[in-house]
């Protein structure tokens, strides 16, 4: 939680609006998803690969270079990944203040979403094994979306949807729960 940080030069504040807290992203969340992905793949490739090396003549020889470059391939991936991904990360941050929550991401493009506090009708909080270990997590509020027409499978039924802006990934999110619901309770 940041209250210091300025607000970006692209978000507009309301008059007598106040900035509460500014959250960030945080990193490891994204390392985590990476090293799960790449653990899924190699799972996944590891069987025919291996069946596919023990199959040729100079087994040994091949497997020793074929190994290094899987190794090569992967370190080199990862490192491209998390370089790219530390911009992407950087680049949101989330903004309450004391009338709505703003949602800011900069990473290729500009993306700028809103809910007004009196919006709000329910806060989901999602955290998985390894976000429960390094305290990191994400925090849903719901609101009331627009009747929209349903393209599949009926097209003239209308169903009704909800508004999600999610605050991804934030540090503390049981604490920030608690004091978004404070600024819901206060904006009522």
């Amino acid at each position: 939680m940041i209250k210091s940080e300025s607000v970006p030069k692209e978000v507009s504040l309301l008059s007598g609006e106040n900035v509460v807290m500014i959250l960030k992203r945080r990193y490891p969340s994204l390392i985590t998803s990476i090293f799960g992905f790449l653990a899924t793949l190699l799972a996944l490739g590891s069987g025919s690969i291996i069946r596919e090396i023990s199959s040729m003549p100079n087994f040994g020889e091949f497997a020793t270079y074929y190994l290094y470059g899987i190794v090569f391939f992967i370190v080199l991936t990862v490192a491209i990944v998390l370089f790219i991904g530390y911009f992407y990360v950087r680049g949101h941050l989330y903004i309450l203040t004391n009338r709505r929550i703003i949602l800011f991401r900069k990473f290729v493009t500009i993306s700028i979403r809103e809910v007004a506090y009196k919006e709000i009708t329910d806060v989901i909080v999602n955290q998985g094994p390894i976000a429960r270990i390094l305290n990191y997590g994400s925090v849903t509020p719901l609101s009331p979306g627009v009747r929209i027409s349903h393209a599949l499978p009926y097209p003239y039924t209308k169903g009704s949807s909800l508004f999600r802006v999610s605050l991804r990934d934030v540090n503390q999110p049981c604490k920030t729960v608690g004091q978004l619901y404070q600024l819901i309770r206060s904006s009522k």
